[in-house]
């Protein structure tokens, strides 16, 4: 007898195979009989399949006293459904040792037992008790027992799986909606407090377009760019949402779903108002602590700074305290250091912190001063001096008068100038040149030098006096490789005064690699290896004392490379400006960025 689990019936004919053929006048209206006995038995068993809202037990209940009634012997028969640790029998039932039993199977598995039992021997011979049709009967009824269980165990994981799942939507504090058709299909309570909709049942099978009720605009812009036609992929968005008592931030998500075979849209609503308040409040701080770094970091530079003069160097440290003792006496200072180490800013410093500030410092170039010249511009002339003395003429003396004297690069002074200068130095006074006066006039004299004086006096090139005359307070300026860790402090101050707002950031290699130079040239090389860089983009250092990263200056007479290194350089440009921005980098130069990616990609 063959089943079928879809849940048709079997074709009686291929059940009950007598059915349809001729039968004897003497056995036909007997077995006709049987065969309704046994449909009727079928069709019961699913006729309780189709009842709605009833329970497993329920049904088996009912099917176990529907099987005696398909036997042979309906009145001494009775039938028993053992199914999941539970036992169904019918009325009077009674095992005996006339039975029949016929597993139950779900899946495969062997869950269960239909046993049918005669409660009284029917005849001598118990091979014929129990029919071949009887036998596929209740085989029959086995396989709609198990379509029953099947049915009833998926309705009822379907049941608690809804109920799991309502009761998620109902107490989850996010809200929650389903709209197929760009209609609500559900939403939970959360969803009504979030827009204010007085129930579920108000906004059921609306648009979601036009909600009409609760905060109906604020519900539309939720929807906006979402239709459940239309939508693929998960989509996202957080809109700010204007009540009355305060502003909200929502956090919506739209899933495509399939929904009762067709799309739809399940959407989440989070409200994200105070993670956004923390971050406008962290980022409210951010900026309130970049502006006190800014601050913090403009009052230790000024830490670091001392006139135009930068360092944060021990040995910097020391000369800006030398520099404040030298500011508040009268005496001479004499500056020394390696050329471009800073010595005329440190002899400005003394003056602009001394009481002679609100007067001249007049800086002299002591190489430049021709032998024959020195009266002329150390003391001026009268008119008729000479052929073109055509008016009185100041020299550098007069015009230090209650100021300062600054004599750099002291040592080139001759021997000869060097007596007629001390005589000044020391009061005796001077006479201009074409003029018979004496006149005396109150200066400071700060020198600075790149070389030992004191070898000068010992090669006789300096007079002794005057070399204890100039060095009443001396100041060595350390050279630059000795205080490296003044060399970011510089870089960011040249960059600064170089470079248009906001101030190019220079790239920790190129930083590296500023620090590990020996700096022949001093601060004065920093300023000009910065400003190459800045204008070729590239670092060069040109010191002859030195080939680190020597570039030569030979023009090489090939177009080709010439231009390639004048591209690369532009973009090299253009890229640190951008901050690495390539989009920015290509606006820049007027190219596309796809062109700019071009360039700069190493294949």
């Amino acid at each position: 007898m063959s089943t079928d689990i879809s849940g048709e019936f079997p074709d009686p004919r291929q059940q009950f195979p007598n059915i349809g053929k001729p039968l004897s006048i003497s056995v036909a209206p007997n077995a006709l009989a049987e065969r309704i006995k046994e449909l009727n038995c079928l069709y019961g068993i699913s006729n309780l399949l189709e009842i709605q809202d009833v329970s497993l037990p329920w049904i088996l209940i009912r099917a176990v006293e529907l099987i005696p009634a398909a036997l042979q012997f309906p009145e001494k028969a009775c039938a028993c459904i053992r199914l999941d640790g539970h036992e169904y029998a019918s009325a009077n039932f009674r095992r005996t040792r006339w039975c029949r039993n016929t597993q139950i199977s779900l899946n495969g598995r062997h869950v269960g037992d239909l046993e049918v039992f005669y409660t009284e021997e029917i005849s001598t011979d118990d091979s014929g008790l129990f029919l071949e049709e009887e036998s596929h009967l209740l085989r029959a009824i086995s396989e709609r027992l198990s379509r029953v269980l099947w049915m009833k165990l998926s309705e009822e994981a379907l049941k608690e799986s809804e109920e799991r799942y309502r009761a998620l939507t109902e107490q989850v504090t996010d809200g929650v909606a389903l709209a197929q058709d760009s209609r609500f299909c559900y939403i939970n309570p959360a969803f009504c407090r979030m827009f204010n909709v007085p129930s579920a049942e108000a906004i059921q099978n609306t648009r979601v377009h036009h909600p009409g009720t609760g905060d109906a605009d604020d519900i539309r812009r939720m929807y906006e760019t979402c239709t459940d036609s239309e939508i693929r992929n998960k989509v996202e968005h957080v809109h700010r949402l204007t009540r009355p008592e305060k502003t909200m931030w929502i956090q919506v998500c739209h899933s495509p779903i399939t929904y009762k075979g067709r799309p739809a849209v399940l959407s989440t609503f989070n409200d994200v108002t105070e993670i956004k308040e923390q971050q406008v409040a962290a980022q409210h701080l951010a900026d309130q602590l970049h502006d006190e770094n800014r601050v913090l970091r403009s009052s230790l530079k000024e830490r670091y700074r001392f006139g135009n003069i930068l360092g944060r160097s021990p040995l910097m440290q020391e000369v800006f305290e030398l520099i404040l003792k030298a500011a508040v006496t009268d005496a001479s200072v004499a500056i020394f250091g390696e050329s471009g180490s800073g010595k005329e800013l440190v002899a400005h410093a003394i003056h602009e912190r001394s009481s002679r500030k609100n007067k001249r410092i007049v800086a002299v170039n002591c190489g430049a001063v021709q032998e024959s010249l020195f009266e002329r511009e150390f003391f001026g002339h009268r008119k008729g001096a000479f052929s073109s003395a055509h008016a009185d003429s100041a020299g550098y003396l007069d015009m230090a008068d209650k100021g300062t004297l600054f004599l750099d690069e002291v040592s080139e002074l001759t021997v000869t100038m060097q007596a007629k200068l001390l005589r000044a130095i020391e009061g005796g006074g001077y006479r201009p040149v074409g003029g018979t006066e004496t006149v005396s006039k109150d200066f400071r004299i700060i020198s600075a030098s790149n070389v030992s004086l004191s070898e000068k006096v010992s090669s006789g090139l300096m007079r002794r006096d005057f070399f204890y005359r100039l060095q009443v307070i001396q100041i060595q300026l350390p050279p630059l490789r000795l205080r490296k860790e003044d060399i970011p402090l510089l870089v960011d101050h040249f960059v600064e005064k170089m470079s248009p707002p906001p101030a190019i950031k220079i790239p920790g290699h190129i930083m590296d690699n500023l620090i590990e130079y020996d700096w022949p040239g001093n601060v004065r090389e920093l300023r000009n290896v910065l400003q190459r860089y800045l204008t070729l983009g590239r670092l060069e250092f040109l010191s002859p004392h030195s080939a680190t990263g020597r570039t030569s200056l030979v023009p090489q007479l090939n177009l080709s490379q010439a231009l390639q290194k004048l591209e690369s350089s532009m973009i090299a440009q253009a890229l640190q400006q951008a901050d690495g921005n390539r989009t920015r980098a290509a606006a820049l130069l007027g190219i596309s960025r796809r062109a700019l990616f071009r360039k700069t990609s190493p294949f």
